[in-house]
């Protein structure tokens, strides 16, 4: 949430950046989902194997790191929109990072 190029920047403060740093976070979630579908449906079994794999250990990551950041804020008000600025961060991150190596075989393949 203090990127630079987070989202709500301008949201304010307490709840209405809390809110919308969660919708920004759902958002991100479903383009990652729509970026991975495009990218199995052009892998072959092998190499949709270890995506899945890979993805799962992502998971793990993302929540882990997500959690010790809203955990800095001791319980407290600020990480109600740590977590889901984190979620949001990591999972634009997660996408940048799929279509680098797998978005060549999209556009090749098709889908």
């Amino acid at each position: 949430m203090n990127a630079i190029d987070a989202p709500c920047r301008a949201a304010g403060t307490g709840a209405d950046q809390a809110n919308c740093l969660n919708l920004a976070a759902k958002k991100a979630d479903g383009d990652l989902n729509g970026a991975y579908r495009r990218i199995m449906a052009v892998l072959g079994l092998s190499d949709s194997q270890k995506l899945q794999s890979a993805e799962r250990a992502w998971l793990i990551y993302r929540d882990q790191t997500c959690a010790a950041e809203r955990d800095l804020y001791d319980g407290g008000t600020g990480g109600l929109a740590a977590y889901p600025a984190c979620m949001e961060a990591v999972t634009r991150h997660r996408i940048d990072d799929l279509k680098a190596a797998y978005w060549w075989q999209v556009e090749k393949i098709g889908s």
